[in-house]
């Protein structure tokens, strides 16, 4: 349906997450109601500490949940595919990422989407668990904006250790073939972005980039789709 890569790894493990609720409720469909759960369980994202931070815990959400199926009517197909409703939520997330200037979709991305999107099972049970879409964005802008500036204090998850300010890390060319070079970051710019420092890069000294071009030292690079196209 979208570009699998432009997931990041811990929304691609919430939608898997989302795939074994289904099959655990044995249900023939991945609602919302499964995509949350997967939320709930992917607890290094910002949408569990979201939650979290929000009185939201993953017992009241399946208790909830629970209560409201036993009211729902479901048509059963022959395999486990996504609704129509959540392939809405996946689209209203790739807007809230592109609005967030991100590159790729998070699980705070899919969260709100869950709650502009309104109409699912999901959105029901944040609200009935006393969320909205106000103090959803509200959390996620307060996290990311303590994320961005290193701090854990605040309940954000931090950055990876090597994107830190002295942390050595590579780095792809941000255009083709995306070659890697050895840097250290030098300055944490927020928002996923960074300046590093290079030796004998063409370009000169100091490269302004993103996230999503760097990889941790030590750091797997098989899932990166710039190392693919190399």
């Amino acid at each position: 349906m979208y570009p699998f890569e432009r997931f990041s790894e811990r929304a691609k493990h919430v939608l898997t997450l989302a795939q074994e609720e289904a099959e655990r409720a044995h249900h023939s469909y991945i609602g919302t109601e499964h995509l949350l759960l997967g939320l709930l369980r992917e607890d290094r994202g910002i949408a569990h500490l979201v939650l979290t931070n929000l009185g939201i815990g993953i017992e009241a959400a399946r208790a909830t949940i629970g209560a409201l199926l036993a009211r729902e009517e479901r048509v059963i197909i022959q395999r486990i595919v996504p609704t129509s409703r959540v392939k809405r939520v996946i689209e209203i997330a790739f807007d809230e990422a592109r609005g967030m200037g991100d590159h790729h979709v998070g699980t705070e991305h899919i969260l709100v989407a869950l709650m502009i999107e309104g109409d699912g099972i999901a959105a029901h049970v944040l609200t009935d668990l006393g969320a909205d879409l106000e103090k959803v964005r509200a959390e996620v802008k307060r996290l990311r904006a303590a994320g961005s500036q290193g701090s854990a204090a605040g309940g954000a998850e931090p950055a990876p250790l090597g994107f830190r300010v002295g942390g050595r890390v590579l780095v792809h060319d941000p255009d083709p073939p995306y070659r890697l070079w050895e840097a250290k970051v030098t300055e944490d710019l927020g928002q996923g972005r960074f300046k590093v420092g290079l030796e004998s890069h063409p370009g000169g000294d100091e490269l302004e980039t993103r996230a999503e071009r760097m990889h941790t030292i030590p750091g797997n690079t098989y899932l990166c789709p710039l190392c693919r196209a190399t």
